[in-house]
């Protein structure tokens, strides 16, 4: 009697460890790991994750400069005079794209420091252009494209400055100069030792 029930006994703790799941991969445990209440550390990350963080004091301030931009455009140079040069960046950034930049504002900003220069769409003409230049002498990259009122004078200007540049992209609409143009650029490459690469967009020749 006592054998029968010991072999009973064997027999449902035997059925016991093949129904337990000792795979954490397995389906089942997974639907049970998942049931399971959150810890603290996810709860934390969760958190993290989805916080909104508020923006910076720089962030704010130079969105209220950049909506009230064509009000300041004036006293923008006595203004930004001791911004940081990313602070000017950035404001030329938002002046190309709200179509406000021309000579004035990056004549204003013009900052030492830079090395990136984007003016590309803008009112941006030889003088602004060569000004800048001027001032800012390690230039690396530039964007001219699509500036309607720069003239190879300009460019020239640009390549007999900029001994540091290294990509230069350059680009015009269609329109009736364009072979002059043309001709002027290779002259601009031939005498004025240029090795830097230039990328031309949408240069058509009507």
């Amino acid at each position: 009697m006592e054998k029968e029930e010991a072999d009973e006994s064997i027999g449902s703790v035997n059925t016991y460890l093949h129904n337990l799941q000792l795979n954490p991969n397995s389906d089942k445990a997974k639907s049970t790991h998942k049931s399971h209440a959150p810890t603290l550390q996810s709860f934390e990350f969760s958190s993290l994750v989805k916080r909104k963080w508020p923006p910076s004091l720089v962030s704010l301030c130079n969105g209220v400069v950049g909506r009230h931009l064509e009000d300041i455009i004036d006293d923008l140079a006595e203004i930004a005079s001791t911004f940081p040069s990313d602070i000017k960046m950035a404001l030329v950034t938002i002046a190309r794209r709200r179509k406000l930049l021309n000579d004035d504002i990056i004549i204003a900003l013009a900052d030492s420091s830079w090395e990136i220069l984007d003016i590309s769409g803008s009112d941006v003409s030889d003088f602004g252009l060569c000004h800048v230049v001027k001032i800012s002498k390690n230039l690396r990259a530039v964007d001219i494209s699509r500036c309607s009122r720069l003239t190879p004078t300009g460019v020239s200007k640009l390549l007999q400055y900029s001994h540091s540049l290294q990509i230069l992209r350059w680009g015009y609409t269609l329109f009736p100069r364009n072979h002059f143009l043309l001709f002027r650029l290779f002259e601009i490459l031939r005498y004025c030792n240029c090795t830097c690469s230039i990328v031309f967009v949408n240069f058509k020749c009507s």
